[in-house]
């Protein structure tokens, strides 16, 4: 979330925080004594009695301001767009490789590794603190830690020797676990 959709959220919150308390008062001081009238102010009467250019504008301003903050709470609950590809320097100029073809170099690496596994996915993903890799898989019976830091290591040496990546970040995701198949004799 971008800081200026923070502040907007923010100033959003805090209105109608204030809203909602006021009309809490309101209701409050209503129920407490029937004798207590409290009389809409001057200018929502004017606001919702009569078309005018303020009713106008205060529709139009609200209709915006809702239409905002249900683009940016889309952009906070939708997931992040990966790029599609990795564009980095090389001597002569730069290079690209395309990221659906580094999830399946990377799955079959994976497959090599761990003899007998299954990757049902791969994401790559490009966050603000580097790069990450989420294996989903299904794995025979293993160590899982022994696993992960060696695949860890091998796609690190994989990414920094082809596209000079950085891998900070790899998650497995274990679908299933089963026993290793055996010879039947």
């Amino acid at each position: 979330m971008t800081p200026f959709a923070r502040i907007v959220a923010v100033v959003a919150g805090i209105a109608s925080l204030l809203l909602a308390g006021a009309a809490l008062v309101r209701q409050a001081a209503l129920a407490t004594d029937n004798g207590v009238t409290w009389r809409g102010s001057a200018w929502w009467a004017d606001l919702t009695s009569r078309s005018s250019t303020g009713t106008i504008v205060a529709a139009a301003v609200a209709a915006a301001l809702t239409v905002i903050l249900i683009v940016f709470a889309y952009r906070q609950v939708s997931p992040a767009s990966t790029p599609q590809i990795i564009e980095f320097a090389v001597e002569d100029g730069t290079a690209r490789l395309s990221v659906p073809a580094l999830r399946k170099a990377l799955g079959r690496r994976f497959q090599t590794m761990l003899p007998g596994s299954q990757v049902n996915e791969i994401a790559v993903s490009r966050r603000d603190e580097g790069w990450s890799v989420r294996v989903e898989a299904d794995l025979p019976v293993c160590d899982l830690q022994d696993v992960h830091a060696a695949v860890l290591e091998a796609f690190r040496d994989d990414m920094r020797r082809v596209a000079g990546i950085e891998l900070l970040r790899l998650d497995i995701v274990v679908t299933s676990m089963r026993a290793a198949a055996r010879k039947v004799s």
